[in-house]
Protein backbone atom coordinates (compact mmCIF):
# COMPACT_ATOMS: atom_id res chain seq x y z
CA UNK A 1 0.00 0.00 0.00
CA UNK A 2 1.51 3.56 -1.38
CA UNK A 3 2.14 5.77 1.84
CA UNK A 4 0.37 8.92 2.27
CA UNK A 5 1.93 12.07 1.73
CA UNK A 6 3.35 13.70 4.69
CA UNK A 7 1.99 17.22 5.13
CA UNK A 8 3.86 20.20 4.75
CA UNK A 9 4.17 24.03 5.72
CA UNK A 10 6.36 25.52 4.05
CA UNK A 11 7.87 28.70 5.89
CA UNK A 12 10.36 30.63 3.49
CA UNK A 13 11.71 34.19 2.65
CA UNK A 14 11.73 33.35 -0.88
CA UNK A 15 12.95 36.54 -2.80
CA UNK A 16 16.17 36.95 -0.90
CA UNK A 17 18.59 34.38 -1.89
CA UNK A 18 18.09 32.08 -4.85
CA UNK A 19 18.19 28.67 -3.02
CA UNK A 20 14.86 29.42 -1.88
CA UNK A 21 13.41 28.88 -5.43
CA UNK A 22 15.36 26.10 -5.74
CA UNK A 23 13.44 24.28 -2.78
CA UNK A 24 10.13 25.29 -3.66
CA UNK A 25 10.42 23.51 -6.71
CA UNK A 26 11.88 20.42 -5.79
CA UNK A 27 8.97 20.25 -2.85
CA UNK A 28 6.59 20.41 -6.16
CA UNK A 29 8.73 17.71 -7.34
CA UNK A 30 8.00 15.31 -4.43
CA UNK A 31 5.11 13.40 -4.21
CA UNK A 32 6.28 11.98 -1.11
CA UNK A 33 5.53 15.40 0.69
CA UNK A 34 1.92 17.22 0.21
CA UNK A 35 2.25 21.00 0.62
CA UNK A 36 -0.38 22.26 2.64
CA UNK A 37 0.72 26.06 2.62
CA UNK A 38 3.64 28.25 1.33
CA UNK A 39 3.98 30.64 4.13
CA UNK A 40 6.43 33.92 3.80
CA UNK A 41 8.95 35.58 6.36
CA UNK A 42 11.60 38.17 6.46
CA UNK A 43 11.40 41.95 6.22
CA UNK A 44 8.41 42.59 3.67
CA UNK A 45 6.16 39.56 3.84
CA UNK A 46 3.87 40.58 1.22
CA UNK A 47 6.36 40.65 -1.09
CA UNK A 48 7.56 38.14 -0.74
CA UNK A 49 4.44 35.84 -0.72
CA UNK A 50 3.63 37.64 -3.86
CA UNK A 51 7.21 36.14 -5.42
CA UNK A 52 5.69 32.31 -4.16
CA UNK A 53 2.79 33.04 -5.80
CA UNK A 54 3.70 34.01 -9.02
CA UNK A 55 6.05 31.08 -9.03
CA UNK A 56 3.37 28.80 -8.24
CA UNK A 57 1.21 30.46 -10.80
CA UNK A 58 3.73 30.10 -13.51
CA UNK A 59 4.53 26.53 -12.04
CA UNK A 60 1.29 25.31 -12.92
CA UNK A 61 0.54 24.28 -9.30
CA UNK A 62 -1.57 27.62 -8.03
CA UNK A 63 -4.02 25.55 -5.84
CA UNK A 64 -1.53 25.71 -3.08
CA UNK A 65 -2.24 28.44 -0.42
CA UNK A 66 0.42 30.95 0.04
CA UNK A 67 -0.05 32.95 3.35
CA UNK A 68 1.65 36.26 4.07
CA UNK A 69 3.78 36.21 7.12
CA UNK A 70 4.88 38.26 10.56
CA UNK A 71 6.20 41.66 8.62
CA UNK A 72 9.47 42.26 9.86
CA UNK A 73 10.85 45.98 8.52
CA UNK A 74 13.97 45.98 10.47
CA UNK A 75 15.60 42.88 9.32
CA UNK A 76 18.21 42.95 6.69
CA UNK A 77 16.60 41.24 4.07
CA UNK A 78 17.46 42.13 0.78
CA UNK A 79 14.36 41.63 -2.19
CA UNK A 80 16.40 40.22 -4.83
CA UNK A 81 12.91 39.45 -7.31
CA UNK A 82 11.47 42.80 -7.32
CA UNK A 83 12.13 43.06 -11.11
CA UNK A 84 11.27 39.84 -11.49
CA UNK A 85 7.61 40.50 -9.94
CA UNK A 86 7.04 42.99 -11.67
CA UNK A 87 3.83 44.01 -11.44
CA UNK A 88 2.25 40.95 -9.99
CA UNK A 89 -0.47 41.01 -7.31
CA UNK A 90 -2.83 39.07 -4.94
CA UNK A 91 -5.34 39.24 -7.45
CA UNK A 92 -3.57 37.60 -10.36
CA UNK A 93 -3.02 34.45 -8.41
CA UNK A 94 -5.82 32.28 -9.28
CA UNK A 95 -5.62 30.09 -5.45
CA UNK A 96 -5.59 31.66 -2.32
CA UNK A 97 -3.40 34.42 -1.13
CA UNK A 98 -3.92 34.55 2.77
CA UNK A 99 -3.08 37.86 4.67
CA UNK A 100 -3.27 35.84 8.35
CA UNK A 101 -0.47 33.67 7.90
CA UNK A 102 0.23 32.03 11.72
CA UNK A 103 -3.69 31.63 12.24
CA UNK A 104 -3.81 29.72 9.07
CA UNK A 105 -0.79 27.38 9.84
CA UNK A 106 -2.38 27.03 12.89
CA UNK A 107 -5.70 25.97 11.02
CA UNK A 108 -4.07 23.70 8.67
CA UNK A 109 -2.04 21.81 11.67
CA UNK A 110 -5.39 21.89 13.82
CA UNK A 111 -7.22 20.28 11.74
CA UNK A 112 -4.58 17.77 10.43
CA UNK A 113 -5.40 14.17 12.02
CA UNK A 114 -1.58 13.42 12.00
CA UNK A 115 1.52 14.87 12.52
CA UNK A 116 2.67 18.35 10.09
CA UNK A 117 5.84 18.45 8.80
CA UNK A 118 7.06 21.86 9.01
CA UNK A 119 9.79 23.00 6.56
CA UNK A 120 12.02 26.30 7.68
CA UNK A 121 14.21 27.49 5.14
CA UNK A 122 14.24 31.38 6.31
CA UNK A 123 14.70 32.63 9.74
CA UNK A 124 12.81 31.96 12.45
CA UNK A 125 10.50 34.77 13.04
CA UNK A 126 6.87 33.22 12.10
CA UNK A 127 7.75 30.09 13.66
CA UNK A 128 8.77 31.51 17.06
CA UNK A 129 5.45 32.82 17.00
CA UNK A 130 4.17 29.90 16.29
CA UNK A 131 5.39 28.36 19.09
CA UNK A 132 4.51 31.19 21.41
CA UNK A 133 0.93 31.64 20.63
CA UNK A 134 0.07 27.75 19.59
CA UNK A 135 2.14 25.90 21.93
CA UNK A 136 -0.67 22.67 22.05
CA UNK A 137 0.06 22.59 18.50
CA UNK A 138 3.49 22.53 18.17
CA UNK A 139 3.66 19.25 19.51
CA UNK A 140 1.71 18.27 16.45
CA UNK A 141 4.89 19.09 14.39
CA UNK A 142 8.08 17.84 13.03
CA UNK A 143 10.20 20.89 12.23
CA UNK A 144 13.41 20.22 9.60
CA UNK A 145 14.90 23.44 9.26
CA UNK A 146 18.25 24.60 7.54
CA UNK A 147 19.94 26.83 9.94
CA UNK A 148 23.05 27.05 12.03
CA UNK A 149 26.65 25.90 11.65
CA UNK A 150 28.59 23.35 13.87
CA UNK A 151 31.48 22.04 12.72
CA UNK A 152 32.14 23.76 9.60
CA UNK A 153 30.44 26.48 7.34
CA UNK A 154 30.36 27.31 3.33
CA UNK A 155 32.09 25.29 0.91
CA UNK A 156 33.03 22.83 4.35
CA UNK A 157 35.55 25.31 5.65
CA UNK A 158 36.11 24.27 9.56
CA UNK A 159 34.67 26.07 11.84
CA UNK A 160 31.59 27.07 13.30
CA UNK A 161 30.19 30.91 12.26
CA UNK A 162 26.18 32.42 13.11
CA UNK A 163 24.38 31.44 10.36
CA UNK A 164 21.85 33.81 8.39
CA UNK A 165 18.79 32.38 9.91
CA UNK A 166 19.99 32.55 13.13
CA UNK A 167 21.49 35.66 13.30
CA UNK A 168 18.43 37.35 11.72
CA UNK A 169 16.43 36.76 14.80
CA UNK A 170 18.53 35.26 17.63
CA UNK A 171 15.64 34.77 19.72
CA UNK A 172 13.46 33.80 18.02
CA UNK A 173 15.93 31.00 16.75
CA UNK A 174 16.46 30.22 20.53
CA UNK A 175 12.05 30.10 21.33
CA UNK A 176 11.71 27.61 18.34
CA UNK A 177 14.71 25.37 20.37
CA UNK A 178 13.14 25.56 23.14
CA UNK A 179 9.64 24.68 21.67
CA UNK A 180 8.12 20.97 22.46
CA UNK A 181 8.55 19.73 18.37
CA UNK A 182 8.01 16.42 18.48
CA UNK A 183 10.82 16.40 16.55
CA UNK A 184 13.88 18.40 14.94
CA UNK A 185 15.94 17.81 12.33
CA UNK A 186 18.70 20.91 10.98
CA UNK A 187 20.74 20.97 7.84
CA UNK A 188 23.44 23.46 8.99
CA UNK A 189 26.19 24.57 6.86
CA UNK A 190 27.90 21.63 7.55
CA UNK A 191 26.03 19.87 5.37
CA UNK A 192 23.98 22.30 3.06
CA UNK A 193 26.77 24.47 2.38
CA UNK A 194 28.11 21.82 -0.37
CA UNK A 195 25.17 21.55 -2.63
CA UNK A 196 25.43 22.99 -6.06
CA UNK A 197 25.51 21.97 -9.57
CA UNK A 198 27.50 22.73 -12.64
CA UNK A 199 28.59 21.21 -15.80
CA UNK A 200 25.58 18.44 -17.02
CA UNK A 201 23.58 18.53 -13.84
CA UNK A 202 22.97 22.65 -14.54
CA UNK A 203 22.68 22.49 -18.36
CA UNK A 204 20.01 20.14 -17.88
CA UNK A 205 17.77 22.24 -15.82
CA UNK A 206 19.10 25.33 -17.80
CA UNK A 207 17.98 23.69 -20.87
CA UNK A 208 14.46 21.98 -19.79
CA UNK A 209 11.10 23.32 -20.45
CA UNK A 210 9.73 21.79 -17.96
CA UNK A 211 7.48 24.58 -16.20
CA UNK A 212 8.89 24.21 -12.61
CA UNK A 213 12.66 24.40 -13.95
CA UNK A 214 11.75 27.73 -16.23
CA UNK A 215 10.34 29.50 -13.28
CA UNK A 216 13.64 28.00 -11.23
CA UNK A 217 15.95 29.76 -14.36
CA UNK A 218 13.76 32.82 -14.62
CA UNK A 219 14.26 33.55 -11.51
CA UNK A 220 18.07 32.52 -10.88
CA UNK A 221 19.16 35.50 -14.18
CA UNK A 222 16.84 37.82 -12.55
CA UNK A 223 18.71 37.06 -8.97
CA UNK A 224 21.72 37.32 -10.64
CA UNK A 225 21.13 40.39 -12.61
CA UNK A 226 20.27 42.19 -8.74
CA UNK A 227 23.77 41.48 -8.29
CA UNK A 228 25.33 43.30 -11.68
CA UNK A 229 26.33 39.61 -13.07
CA UNK A 230 25.01 39.76 -16.99
CA UNK A 231 27.13 36.90 -18.21
CA UNK A 232 25.71 33.93 -18.82
CA UNK A 233 25.64 31.38 -15.95
CA UNK A 234 27.51 28.09 -16.00
CA UNK A 235 26.78 26.47 -12.59
CA UNK A 236 24.11 27.47 -9.43
CA UNK A 237 24.84 29.25 -6.42
CA UNK A 238 24.66 27.35 -3.23
CA UNK A 239 21.70 25.50 -3.09
CA UNK A 240 20.96 25.11 0.77
CA UNK A 241 17.50 25.40 1.04
CA UNK A 242 16.76 21.96 -1.44
CA UNK A 243 18.48 19.69 1.48
CA UNK A 244 15.58 20.70 3.91
CA UNK A 245 12.79 19.91 1.47
CA UNK A 246 14.85 16.35 1.28
CA UNK A 247 15.55 15.74 4.24
CA UNK A 248 11.61 16.12 5.07
CA UNK A 249 11.00 12.81 3.60
CA UNK A 250 14.50 10.79 2.91
CA UNK A 251 17.37 10.68 4.98
CA UNK A 252 19.39 8.99 1.94
CA UNK A 253 23.15 10.33 1.52
CA UNK A 254 23.51 12.26 4.89
CA UNK A 255 25.25 11.41 7.74
CA UNK A 256 24.09 12.77 10.91
CA UNK A 257 24.74 12.57 14.24
CA UNK A 258 22.51 13.53 17.66
CA UNK A 259 23.28 16.29 19.17
CA UNK A 260 22.18 18.41 22.13
CA UNK A 261 22.16 21.59 20.70
CA UNK A 262 21.26 25.46 22.01
CA UNK A 263 21.15 28.80 20.55
CA UNK A 264 23.81 31.19 22.21
CA UNK A 265 23.39 34.94 22.37
CA UNK A 266 25.32 35.51 19.33
CA UNK A 267 23.44 33.09 17.32
CA UNK A 268 25.66 30.14 17.29
CA UNK A 269 24.31 26.88 17.36
CA UNK A 270 26.85 25.29 20.47
CA UNK A 271 26.59 21.58 21.52
CA UNK A 272 25.82 21.67 25.21
CA UNK A 273 25.32 18.18 26.72
CA UNK A 274 23.55 19.83 29.75
CA UNK A 275 21.30 22.22 28.07
CA UNK A 276 21.19 21.41 24.85
CA UNK A 277 17.88 20.32 22.93
CA UNK A 278 18.13 17.01 21.49
CA UNK A 279 18.69 17.59 17.55
CA UNK A 280 19.13 15.19 13.96
CA UNK A 281 21.92 17.18 12.85
CA UNK A 282 22.30 16.33 9.14
CA UNK A 283 26.70 16.98 9.47
CA UNK A 284 27.82 15.40 6.33
CA UNK A 285 26.74 13.74 2.75
CA UNK A 286 27.53 9.82 2.48
CA UNK A 287 27.00 10.33 -0.88
CA UNK A 288 26.85 14.03 -2.43
CA UNK A 289 26.66 13.11 -5.98
CA UNK A 290 23.53 10.87 -5.43
CA UNK A 291 22.00 13.54 -3.38
CA UNK A 292 22.98 16.12 -6.73
CA UNK A 293 21.89 13.50 -9.82
CA UNK A 294 18.33 12.84 -7.74
CA UNK A 295 17.53 16.87 -7.36
CA UNK A 296 18.06 17.04 -10.93
CA UNK A 297 16.45 13.96 -11.86
CA UNK A 298 13.25 15.23 -9.60
CA UNK A 299 13.42 18.47 -10.98
CA UNK A 300 13.02 17.14 -14.76
CA UNK A 301 10.62 14.30 -13.87
CA UNK A 302 13.22 11.37 -14.11
CA UNK A 303 13.14 10.10 -10.87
Amino acid sequence: MKARPIPVILDTDIGNDIDDNWALGLLLKTPELAPKLVLSCTGDTEYRALVAAKFLDRAGRPEIPVAVGIPAPEQPAPETLREWLGAYTASDYPGEVRCDGLEEMARIVADEPGETTVIGIGPLTNLAMFCRHYPGLVSKCRLVAMLGSVYRHHHGEPGAIAEYNVRIDIPAAQTVFAAPWREIVITPLDHCGLIQLNGERYRAVKESDDPVATQITSGYRAWRAYFGKTDEATETSTLYDTAAVHLAWSDDFTQFEALRLVVDDQGFTRISRQYGRPVKVAVGWSDLDGYLDLLVARLLNRA
